[in-house]
């Protein structure tokens, strides 16, 4: 089975690649999603609890994502998004080693592709056997945040809190340009396919 990661800036394009490697066949394995069960755990939830306070809980109980966030996401306070990474990154470690070796044991399976924003940051990209960077300017990426309804300051802030471009950029294997039109863009990847398919699996 080959793993591949995903990197690149924030509204670089990546969901949208990952999804295109879904179609030729590969299983995605979504960081975000484990990182929202993590925080269905009542212990994940009482260090949240001890740490933030109640603020940060919705009326059911859970943790309010949106709430926390506003506070973890705060540059003049990056102690906060190291202490919630801190309770949170060891435990979403542990569910992705654990799903990509329940994978390793299933025979037709040759391409699992993690998707992970923090993937650099973390350091889980050591698990990949290849990475793709997707490759879009910053200006590129602006728009395409505002268009999602980010502020500057949000885009910017977010940016800061992650892995370098340069970072993710240097501990990549591959590059797929995604300036340009989403037709361009499916080019570049079925060729980076047809080489990823000569490749054999490592056993």
């Amino acid at each position: 089975m080959i793993v591949i990661g995903v990197v690149g800036g924030i509204a670089s394009g990546k969901s949208f690649v990952t999804r295109h490697l879904k179609s030729y066949g590969a299983v995605v394995l979504d960081a975000d999603r484990i990182g929202h069960d993590v925080l269905l755990r009542e212990s994940v939830k009482a260090e949240i609890h001890q740490r933030w306070g109640k603020e940060v809980f919705a009326a059911d109980g859970q943790v309010d994502r949106g709430k926390l966030a506003a506070i973890v996401f705060d540059p003049q306070q990056p102690e906060q998004l190291h202490h919630l990474e801190s309770i949170t990154h060891p435990l979403i470690a542990d569910e992705l080693r654990a799903e990509i070796d329940r994978q390793w044991e299933t025979d037709d399976l040759q391409y699992l592709v993690l998707d992970a924003p923090v993937m650099v940051k973390a350091g889980w990209y050591v698990v990949c056997n290849v990475i793709i960077f997707v490759d879009a300017t910053t200006e590129t990426r602006w728009r395409r945040a505002s268009e999602r309804g980010w502020s500057r300051e949000m885009f910017d802030r977010r940016e800061s809190m992650q892995a370098t471009i340069e970072r993710k950029r240097e501990i990549s294997s591959h590059v797929i340009d995604n300036n340009g039109s989403q037709e361009s863009t499916i080019e570049q990847l079925d060729e980076f396919w047809k080489e990823v398919s000569l490749t054999t699996p490592p056993r």
